[in-house]
């Protein structure tokens, strides 16, 4: 962790900041580094998730990965750097339909008398800064989301955003207790190998920037900015699926797409 800790201090982190201030500063770096992407999911890779495992893909060869890899990776910097944190599991909820069961990895903190989650691996709609517990909204490039309590199926708590129709939708719901790290490797064979993984059938790269969000798969590049427009570039090939991967990811990214398109 300490050459990830040396990087961010680089870039401009501040030991002497409000800690909120300082999770945020982090979780927006993590956005720029760390894209959210299912390459290993569809390539097989079934390496268990492990501190090495994560230092080794992720800092070493610059890659991204899901949520079981960016939040385990971001709980152990903000660790290092003397947060009190911890791991937790959260059950998504898309289109009104609950998900797989805690198959959503996230950062439990406590800051200040109060209790926050961070999550640097929710694709491209992340709030790039901690949401306190029944606390302020926050607003980022890619919506305005809250964390409150409120009973679910699924837990007590909830992570929302505002959605088109101006409504709090549920996005993720959890309890409040700590998650074991060995339970990393058992959402990772679950994301791989179940059914109704919706990772396990197509590529997907998403970010979220300072400016807006961006997702690409194997068919289209769709940008969002904040000030509401889009843009949806349609590849005519997968010529032109692999140059934009070229352009928009690392080295190593790119590389293991152009083996998972020569596999495929």
């Amino acid at each position: 962790m300490e050459r990830l800790v040396r990087k961010l201090k680089k870039s401009g982190y501040v030991e002497s900041w409000p800690p909120v201030e300082r999770a945020a500063f982090i979780l927006r770096k993590f956005a720029e580094w760390f894209p959210f992407e299912n390459v290993d999911v569809l390539t097989g890779n079934e390496t268990d998730v492990t501190p090495e495992f994560l230092m080794d893909k992720m800092v070493e060869k610059q890659r991204g990965g899901l949520c079981y890899e960016i939040n385990p990776l971001l709980l152990l910097v903000l660790q290092e750097l003397g947060f009190d944190a911890e791991l937790g599991a959260a059950t998504i909820k898309k289109d009104g339909q609950w998900a797989l069961d805690r198959t959503h990895a996230l950062v439990l903190l406590y800051m200040e008398g109060q209790h926050y989650i961070a999550d640097g691996g929710f694709g491209n709609r992340l709030a790039l800064s901690p949401l306190p517990l029944d606390g302020e909204a926050v607003i980022s490039p890619a919506g305005t989301f809250r964390l409150r309590t409120r009973q679910t199926e699924k837990g007590t708590i909830a992570m929302e955003c505002l959605n088109d129709q101006e409504e709090w939708a549920v996005q993720y719901a959890f309890d409040w207790n700590p998650t074991p790290w060995g339970k990393l490797s058992v959402m990772k064979h679950t994301i791989h190998s179940h059914p109704h993984s919706p990772f396990n059938k197509q590529l997907l790269i998403a970010q979220t920037f300072p400016d807006g969000t961006q997702s690409i798969n194997e068919e289209r590049q769709h940008r969002r900015w904040g000030d509401g427009r889009e843009e949806t570039i349609i590849f005519q090939d997968t010529a032109s699926f692999l140059e934009a991967v070229r352009h928009d990811c690392s080295p190593a990214l790119a590389s293991e797409i152009e083996k998972y398109k020569t596999q495929s």
